[in-house]
């Protein structure tokens, strides 16, 4: 069994910016884009190559997949035929696979060789997820990006989509061999749909045989410049089958916690507005008055420990309107924990933006987020109608059916073993302000004159009513601030609050499929609005057949399948 491998940041693009007109790669020996109209180039070579724009007026969804984003240009020019041709009702996915993603300087610089795209390149500039590894969902209106930091076989290996089209865009077969192997040709006719159309600049006999024996049929068409020829292929025969998001479909989406409301912003994005069902007895620690939004880091990289980063990232975006305030500092809890929090900074797995040192005795987030839970419910909320009553079983429920209870599923789902904590959060004041958000195991959040302190991590004992309000656990609350931020405070006229948090035995979410035309998304613990976003977008594209924004690995150990065995 090999050893575990530190979770860093991808390689760096190492470029060369000595040329006119073109960032290269020294350790390729190739340029990014040519300098003989670069973008003209794309649109001959990979648009016009895969029969767009007219091949996506065929379809409400298309679907291109890429091999190396590199700068982003065929990702704009394609954005940019969209939304001149798009058809109703139509989305764009692009996925594309860059093992040396450029970081936000070398993007922005590489990108200003494109004025009439400024307005695109500032939005993708705008939602960067920089060098960090694993996948990242990027939504431009009708476009979705989502794009994989990893090796080529890993990240092909790890893609869940049928592609429309592909692009093949690495550096020259000669000097990027692995990019353009049978293994991957093979990889990405298992990707692709019927009449599946592929395009690329190269001619080399070795990727004409590759494809060939991988089921293209190749085609050496007029190539664009200096080059004199370019590819097509083309993946059996076009099926003539017409994808849609059947407007018509209402889900039934069971909770209105962070997962609920995860779901029902999915489902919205998509123009489609479910029906929502809320039970009064379950109350939601989603529901406090404020929340962190701060990643959970790992020091080893494992499907699991990409996703955590890949949430978070996801997670800032979406409550952008929601946010309170922004940085949060994390205190260690002993020396174990502070040296576990230097390896953490020395491997560097977000960028400094996201992750740094504070006086070299605790780790503080300059992104990371306080946010209003109430504002991000309303908004997701709002002009849907959410039935109030108490749910018992799950039988005569309307399909499709998603099930994001929290307490709940002990009742809707008995057999499965979740582990049920409860949590108290207490109001305080104090002599002393508090500035700025902390954590330390528990978290203090300034709230105006007030400080909102939690909370407590209890096992729910079996018969007791989890809402009812403990003294002990505001002292406990109480203590531990003074414990870790030496600040004395006392309980304030706010009432505290009680919730339970629900996890699985290994800690991790559970998502999925559970009956035909029943879901679940549940188990999210103390990282509820840190996980929900992007696992509910992840299950809305399961359910509709879009391309998942996580790994296919990460999604099989995610199953509810491994409750019982």
């Amino acid at each position: 069994m090999p050893a575990p491998r530190p979770l860093t940041l991808c390689p760096p693009a190492a470029l060369d910016w000595s040329r006119p007109g073109t960032p290269a790669a020294p350790e390729f020996g190739d340029i990014y884009f040519s300098t003989d109209g670069g973008l003209d180039e794309t649109r001959a070579v990979f648009l016009r190559g895969c029969g767009l724009p007219e091949a996506w007026q065929e379809t409400e969804r298309f679907v291109i997949g890429e091999l190396g984003f590199g700068s982003g240009l065929n990702f704009l020019a394609a954005r940019q035929l969209w939304d001149k041709t798009a058809p109703h009702n139509g989305h764009l996915h692009f996925v594309s696979i860059e093992k040396f993603p450029f970081d936000t300087e070398q993007l922005r610089r590489a990108l200003l060789a494109w004025p009439e795209l400024k307005a695109y390149a500032d939005e993708l500039l705008a939602q960067w997820p920089g060098r960090v590894r694993g996948f990242h969902r990027l939504h431009f209106g009708t476009v979705t990006l989502t794009l994989i930091h990893d090796d080529i076989m890993s990240g092909l290996d790890d893609l869940q989509m049928q592609a429309d089209a592909w692009f093949l865009d690495g550096f020259s077969p000669a000097k990027n061999p692995d990019m353009w192997s049978p293994a991957v040709m093979k990889k990405l006719a298992a990707l692709s749909v019927n009449g599946a159309k592929l395009a690329t600049f190269t001619v080399a006999g070795a990727v004409r045989q590759a494809l060939s024996e991988a089921g293209f049929t190749v085609e050496r068409k007029e190539g664009f410049g200096r080059k004199r020829h370019r590819l097509e292929a083309i993946f059996g025969e076009r099926s003539g089958q017409n994808i849609s998001y059947t407007q018509s479909v209402q889900p039934t989406i069971i909770g209105t916690g962070i997962g609920g409301l995860s779901l029902a912003q999915a489902f919205r994005r998509r123009g489609i507005q479910p029906h929502i069902i809320s039970d009064p007895d379950h109350i939601a620690a989603s529901g406090n008055a404020a929340a962190l939004v701060k990643p959970r880091l790992d020091l080893q990289d494992r499907p699991e420990s990409r996703f955590f980063l890949g949430s978070y990232l996801y997670a800032l975006k979406t409550y952008h309107e929601a946010c309170l305030h922004r940085s949060i500092t994390h205190i260690p809890k002993s020396d174990s924990d502070l040296k576990r929090h230097h390896k953490l900074l020395a491997q560097a797995p977000l960028p400094e933006n996201h992750l740094t040192s504070r006086d070299n005795k605790a780790m503080f987030f300059p992104s990371a987020q306080v946010i209003c839970p109430a504002s991000y419910r309303d908004a997701v909320l709002s002009g849907l109608i959410v039935e109030k009553r108490e749910i018992k079983t799950l039988k005569a429920l309307p399909f499709p059916l998603f099930i994001a209870a929290g307490y709940g599923i002990a009742k809707l789902i008995p057999e499965w073993p979740m582990r049920f904590s409860r949590g108290q959060i207490t109001w305080v004041t104090g002599a002393s302000p508090l500035n700025e958000a902390i954590s330390y195991g528990g978290y203090a959040i300034p709230a105006g004159e007030d400080v909102l302190l939690g909370a407590t991590h209890d096992r729910l004992v079996s018969g007791n009513n989890p809402y009812r309000l403990q003294v002990e656990d505001d002292v406990k609350n109480i203590a531990q601030a003074k414990t870790h931020l030496g600040l004395n405070f006392t309980a304030s006229e706010t009432p505290s609050r009680a919730s339970v948090r629900v996890t699985s035995q290994d800690t991790l979410p559970v998502i999925g499929q559970i009956n035909q035309n029943q879901y679940v998304l549940t188990g999210l613990g103390s990282r509820g609005f840190v996980f929900a976003p992007l696992l509910a977008e992840a299950l809305v594209s399961e359910y509709f057949g879009d391309p998942l924004p996580v790994a296919r690995s990460l999604w099989e150990k995610l199953s509810h399948h491994r409750l019982l065995s």
